[in-house]
């Protein structure tokens, strides 16, 4: 029973947490009591257009016979496994280790003095040399269609809070090790096919990047809607007239003080460092999949963050200025 409640307790503590949307919201109630303007609301972010990327065709074949004569080679049971029932409905990862062990087998097999057949050492060269030049389109069809990866451009309900959980670690894991691969697909020789199925074990089930992304939005938001809005004040008019006292001006510095440099600026530089680690893996995985272009939204959202952060602290500083009160 006390079990119970203890785990009750908990749950409830965690929805009460506040998150940073909900920090965001109370700084501009507050700026808005004091300034008499309307309340400002920000709006969910629509989710990021997914990434699309189709599966190359190769018309290259073995028959039954042909593949019957193969039984020498390594490659045969990975062809033959390939085509049946269940090697037509293999999930998109397990096509680009196909395409990855085929490389690495072909050879092997049409050097093999066993291999007599001209025919079918063509056929396996020819094939190679197409999956060979294709591969960086099947590790892009991976990246579009697996639902590890496909989640990244989804929105979450939760945001980002403490740095180093578990998930965090095991996202940037298997992303680096994605990234590592991607790296290496002009020598594939090089790659362990075994390595892409645990990279994507620890992303399974794993909301971390779209946590992240999502936070990185919604306060990319937060940011701009509430430097528009403060914008819309003149200050010498409406907070620090000449000659008055400076009573407002002074509640206004507290609550800067309070929100935003206290709370959301340290946020926003973990934001910032949170997506550099992202960006870092999805910036090698973009450099090796030409077309379709993948995306960097960590490196994109990472740079809107700064700007927009900037932004909203230059209108402080124009409030300082003007008000000529002590940012300390």
């Amino acid at each position: 029973m006390i079990r119970y409640v203890l785990i009750l307790f908990s749950l409830v503590m965690a929805a009460c947490t506040p998150v940073a949307s909900d920090t965001n919201q109370e700084y501009a109630d507050r700026l808005a009591h004091v300034l008499g303007l309307s309340p400002l609301k920000v709006e969910k972010p629509d989710p990021l257009a997914p990434y699309k990327a189709s599966r190359p065709q190769a018309s290259f074949k073995l028959s039954v016979l042909q593949l019957a004569n193969l039984g020498h080679c390594a490659l045969a049971q990975d062809v033959a496994m390939h085509n049946n029932q269940l090697g037509k409905l293999a999930v998109p990862s397990e096509v680009f280790k196909y395409q990855l062990r085929f490389i690495q087998l072909a050879d092997q097999c049409v050097e093999d003095s066993r291999t007599s057949d001209p025919e079918v050492k063509q056929v396996l060269a020819q094939a190679a040399a197409h999956k060979r030049s294709a591969l960086s389109q099947y590790f892009a069809f991976m990246l579009s269609a697996e639902a590890e990866l496909t989640q990244f451009t989804r929105l979450t309900f939760d945001e980002i809070d403490k740095r180093g959980t578990d998930n965090e670690i095991k996202a940037n894991e298997g992303l680096a090790t994605l990234a590592s691969i991607a790296s290496t697909l002009q020598t594939p020789e090089k790659i362990d096919p075994e390595r892409v199925t645990p990279a994507l074990e620890k992303l399974n089930n794993n909301h971390y990047v779209q946590t992240l992304l999502t936070s990185a939005r919604k306060q990319i938001d937060w940011n701009q809607a509430l430097t528009a809005w403060l914008s819309q004040v003149e200050l010498q008019t409406a907070v620090c007239p000449e000659g008055k006292n400076k009573r407002k001006a002074e509640i206004l510095h507290n609550i800067f003080n309070k929100f935003s440099i206290s709370i959301l600026q340290p946020y926003q530089a973990q934001l910032s460092n949170q997506l550099q680690d992202l960006s870092d893996s999805m910036a090698k995985i973009s450099a090796a999949v030409p077309y379709p272009p993948y995306p960097n939204h960590a490196e994109a959202l990472m740079d809107e963050l700064k700007t927009s952060s900037r932004q909203h602290a230059q209108w402080w500083q124009r409030f300082y200025k003007v008000c000529k009160v002590a940012p300390v």
